[in-house]
């Protein structure tokens, strides 16, 4: 089983399944202090359910890839990401206070359940593991502070969400849909560009700055 690195060959490794195939490129990208982004086998790139599956991994195959970053790349994509998801979080709220507004309530449901998942991966993936990183890389006190309020400023306006939800009032759900809750998102955006500046040493990438 050929197993490559980054385009290089890895030498020296025997493996006898895709799962120890995989081990062995994870543990060749940590020793040049890399971490494993992508894993491709015969050419098909496996999502993360199929590197949790046994009947996966036991197998064989011709050839495994690993694609690797450095920890600072990969929190750099993450915060891209993550911006990324904020805008599209953002449309999909448009989108549901759209049909609130026409009166269309069954329309709002689908965008508006898909915006608030988009929050709920970004709190996960980001919010809980990325920016944690970019604090303790940075110590930056101003940063910190910055986050705890925005953490504290989203509760606050999903929670308005919520409430509007449950007590079913369409009009102060769209309100807060579009109207309100883009000057929270918009703060965020500016937040984790200021993270990638912090890392990168640039000016101004994109979205306003906390307030």
């Amino acid at each position: 089983m050929r197993i490559t690195l980054d385009g290089s060959h890895c030498e020296n490794l025997n493996p006898a399944t895709i799962g120890e195939a995989i081990e062995s490129g994870c543990q060749r990208a940590h020793e040049l202090g890399r971490v494993v982004v992508q894993i491709d086998v015969d050419d098909r790139t496996l999502d993360a359910a199929e590197l949790g599956d046994p009947e996966v991994t036991s197998g064989t195959a011709e050839a495994v890839a690993l694609i690797s970053l450095e920890p600072a790349e990969v929190i750099l994509a993450s915060l891209e990401l993550g911006r990324n998801a904020i805008a599209a979080a953002d449309e999909q709220f448009a989108l549901a206070a759209r049909a609130l507004q026409s009166g269309a309530a069954d329309e709002a449901v689908t965008p508006l359940g898909e915006g608030l998942e988009l929050w709920q991966t970004l709190d996960e993936n980001v919010l809980r593991e990325t920016v944690p990183a970019v604090l303790a890389e940075a110590g930056d006190e101003a940063l910190q502070t910055a986050f705890k309020s925005l953490v504290s400023e989203l509760e606050t306006a999903l929670k308005t969400i919520r409430e509007a939800l449950g007590a079913g009032d369409p009009a102060a759900l769209s309100d807060s849909l579009l109207y309100e809750f883009p000057e929270t998102t918009a703060r965020w955006t500016g937040f984790l560009s200021r993270c990638t500046e912090t890392l990168t040493g640039t000016g101004t990438t994109d979205g306003e700055t906390d307030r």
